[in-house]
Formats: C-alpha cells, sequence, structure tokens
C-alpha cells in the first residue's frame, strides 16, 4: 500500500468518523416527525432475510455504526441502561445496528462478548442507508415511532445523548403525548434551562453547520454571524466562520476567527488543529508554525487521528514520505482504535 493510498483512506474515515459539525446536531438530511427514508438493509446473521422498516410497524431505535467503534458500543450499553431505567424491553422497541463493514469473526465475536442491548445487525455494504440518512458521525442514532415517524435523530453522543434518546422513547410508545416530548426538549433544541439568546444561538449554529455541509457557504456564515450577535463567547460560530474561509480560501479571515476561539480556550483541539490546517495552506513560510504546533499537540495526544494526518501532510509537502508514511498510518491507527474518537 502506497503512502498516497493511505492518505486518501485516513482522509475518507476522518470524513466518515469525525464529519464536519459538533456531536449534538441532529442528522441534516431529516427533520423531526418525518417519515422516515426507507431502509430494506439485509440481516447480518440471516443475509438471505430483509429487515423493512416501512413494514416495521413499531418504534425502533436505529444506531448507524461499526462493530469495531468504540463509541457505537458504549451507545449500545447506554441504551441497555435505560432500557433497564425505564422498565422497557427490546421487544418494546427494537434496536437495529446498521453496520458498512463486514465484521471479521475476531469483530463478530467481542461484539456478541460485550454487555450490550440486544441489537439486530443490519449490513448496509453500498451506503446507501448511512447516505439516506445523511450519516457523517458514527455512531448516529435515529428513534422512530410507531408510523415510522423520526421523534430523535443524533450524531454522535452528545452530553444530553440519554435525556434525549430517553424522552424519544417515552414518546414512541406512547407514555408521553407530543406536546409533552416538544416540551421536554428534543434533539433539535438545547436545554430549556439556558437563556433564548442561548439557545437561539446553538440553533444557528447548527443550522450553519448543516448549510456549510450542503455547500451554502454563504448562508452558512450569515447565520454563524447571527449565532455571535447573541452569544459572543460561544466559540463554535467562530470555528465554523474558520471553516467557512477556509473553504473560499479566505486564510487571514479564517485564522482570524480561529485566534479568537482559541482566546476562550487556548488549548481547544479543534481550533488548534484547524490552525494548524490554515498554516499549512500557507504555505512555506507558515509550516514550521504548523509542526511545531502539532508537535506540541501530539506530545499530549500521540495517537490523535487528525494531528497525525496534518503531520504527515506537512512531511508528504517536504517530500520526506517515509516520515509521510508513518503518520499517515498512525492516523489510519488511530481511527481504528477507536479510544481515540
Amino acid at each position: 500500500m502506497n503512502h498516497n493510498y493511505i492518505r486518501y483512506y485516513v482522509f475518507l474515515f476522518l470524513l466518515l468518523v469525525t464529519g464536519i459539525n459538533s456531536t449534538g446536531f441532529a442528522i441534516s438530511k431529516l427533520s423531526q416527525f418525518d417519515k422516515a427514508p426507507q431502509l430494506v438493509l439485509p440481516k447480518l446473521a440471516s443475509p438471505d432475510q430483509n429487515f423493512d422498516l416501512q413494514k416495521f410497524g413499531r418504534p425502533a431505535v436505529l444506531v448507524f455504526g461499526e462493530l469495531y467503534h468504540k463509541q457505537t458500543l458504549e451507545s449500545l450499553a447506554e441504551l441497555k441502561k435505560l432500557y433497564d431505567a425505564l422498565n422497557i424491553t427490546e421487544a418494546d422497541v427494537n434496536v437495529f445496528l446498521i453496520i458498512s463493514q463486514t465484521p471479521t469473526r475476531e469483530q463478530t465475536a467481542q461484539f456478541g462478548s460485550k454487555r450490550k442491548i440486544a441489537a439486530e445487525v443490519l449490513l448496509d455494504k453500498n451506503l446507501k442507508a448511512f447516505d439516506d440518512y445523511g450519516v457523517i458521525v458514527l455512531p448516529s442514532v435515529v428513534v422512530t415511532d410507531r408510523e415510522g415517524k423520526i421523534a430523535v435523530a443524533l450524531s454522535g453522543v452528545p452530553f444530553s445523548f440519554v435525556d434525549t434518546v430517553e424522552q424519544a422513547i417515552l414518546f414512541a410508545v406512547g407514555r408521553i403525548n407530543r406536546q409533552q416530548f416538544e416540551t421536554s426538549g428534543s434533539a433539535l433544541t438545547p436545554a430549556d434551562s439556558q437563556p433564548e439568546n442561548i439557545k437561539r444561538s446553538h440553533r444557528l449554529t447548527a443550522l450553519a453547520g448543516q448549510l456549510l455541509q450542503r455547500n451554502y457557504t454563504q448562508l452558512a456564515i450569515e447565520r454563524y454571524r447571527e449565532a455571535l450577535e447573541l452569544d459572543a463567547t460561544n466559540p463554535q460560530p467562530k470555528i465554523g466562520l474558520a471553516r467557512c474561509f477556509i473553504k473560499l480560501n479566505l486564510l487571514g479571515e479564517a485564522m482570524e476567527q480561529l485566534n479568537k476561539a482559541l482566546d476562550a480556550d487556548p488549548n481547544g483541539a479543534e481550533a488548534n488543529l484547524l490552525i494548524a490546517q490554515v498554516e499549512i495552506l500557507q504555505g512555506k513560510e507558515s509550516i514550521p508554525d504548523a509542526k511545531l504546533r502539532l508537535q506540541r499537540f501530539l506530545t499530549l495526544r500521540p495517537d490523535h487521528p487528525r494531528a497525525n494526518y496534518l503531520m504527515g501532510m506537512i512531511y508528504e509537502m517536504a517530500g520526506e514520505t517515509e516520515h509521510a508514511l508513518n503518520y499517515y498510518k498512525k492516523a489510519a491507527a488511530g481511527l481504528l482504535d477507536t479510544a481515540n474518537y
């Protein structure tokens, strides 16, 4: 495997696993209370049998992930605790784990040995369901009600994961009505205890992230700026603006926003790594700064996939292919070692 292939492989996994949005945002292709996209997939345990969500007729939890992915397994363990606390079973609300990669025997055995909720594993080899549901972060969790409508769609496992999924399940099984569910705090809004301007800032930031993902960059910039007007202390709109400016090759503007984000959190991983990316894009004179920044970062987090990937880029640009290959391999290993996600 040559270093260019490894670099491409790592880049695709960075997009798939880390995505471009924060983990608390709703999946961008889905809208609450809409009919869930069609989902017809073979069962891993019985490949000749398909599961069809449209014909299911019961509440369901759809978990998009992989058998080797630590956070996916952790989300299933959290679901098990939640089911026990709610005194419901998998027969009340079935759980389906949707994977895109055929697992090895060892991965299947390890998956079966871990204490977690009982989940039917479905195989989405061509990533059609991943695409239809807009999955770019693993795990992503969707809860549907009896009619197959979306109660909650979460990218990643935010701090509010358990509370959000709990309310969605209670709604899906009919223990609370729609009004109670909507006022309890859903996946599409921040906690009710926050001031209205803070909540609106978070909503605008989430919307901007979705717009950026869909290449509506100017609209995303407008929403990020509105979010900052409502809450100037929130670093996420600044980081989002930097991403927009990087996309537009406005590197000076991107750096300005990232430095503002670092003022609030000097050790923020996202801002520091984006600054290193900008410094790499700025070219020869800024490369030493990027290298030093990444070296400091990797001293604290030596297995971080994106930091290793960026360091690999620096060595590749310098023509030091062996060093580049080593860092790309570390990035790939870090992605598969799910403790680093």
